[in-house]
């Protein structure tokens, strides 16, 4: 949860940030970040207060535009969502995105710690990856990279190269999966209960939509 010092709901801040991750030939990571603000709009002053982060990764040649929902729902109660905005061609690397997942989280907790920045004394040390489809494997992949991500959470997770489903193997972190019992294009049987099955997680919830 936020430790915040401003009762919620909060208004909704918007930025479009833009880091470059050395490790990988000097990526760049682009993402759109939704966060708690004073005022609502593009580049408004953060609320006072600490605040959980959540990376979020899109569906397979999605863009960010079309989880609105969750950042509106999210973010009015202390939580930061940055979306990621890479991969979203047709010929996608299911490794670099989970990579990049995992990246923001650490470049906006760094952000935190950074007086010049706007999110600086901002940024809780608790976090969670989560996404939608490719983007649920995809949080496999940077959970499995990053153990101080403190949560995972996805929707309609599908299998990923490399595996998601094998990753789950490395992954100790809470996870919550959602499913749906219907769903055609990544159907649970094959998809999201084999990356429940696999994750070494003593806290872990599966829900299947009818």
């Amino acid at each position: 949860t936020s430790k915040s010092q401003t009762q919620t709901p909060f208004p909704i801040g918007h930025r479009s940030l833009s880091f470059i991750d050395a490790s990988r030939s000097s990526r760049t990571v682009t993402a759109e970040v939704y966060y708690p603000a004073t005022t609502a709009g593009d580049n408004t002053p953060m609320a006072n207060g600490y605040f959980p982060v959540i990376a979020f990764a899109h569906g397979f040649v999605m863009t960010w535009s079309a989880y609105a929902p969750y950042w509106n729902a999210l973010v009015p109660q202390g939580y930061i969502l940055i979306c990621a905005t890479t991969e979203t061609g047709i010929s996608p690397s299911h490794n670099d995105f989970g990579l990049d997942l995992a990246f923001l989280i650490s470049s906006l907790q760094t952000e935190g710690s950074n007086a010049s920045s706007s999110f600086y004394q901002h940024i809780a040390t608790t976090s969670a990856v989560m996404g939608h489809s490719m983007g649920g494997g995809a949080s496999f992949l940077a959970a499995k990279s990053m153990h101080s991500i403190t949560a995972l959470v996805n929707m309609a997770a599908a299998e990923t190269n490399p595996s998601a489903i094998a990753a789950g193997k490395n992954i100790t972190q809470p996870c919550l999966i959602f499913a749906g019992a219907n769903d055609c294009v990544a159907p649970p049987k094959q998809h999201q209960k084999p990356m429940y099955d696999s994750v070494h997680s003593v806290c872990k919830t599966y829900v299947e939509i009818t």
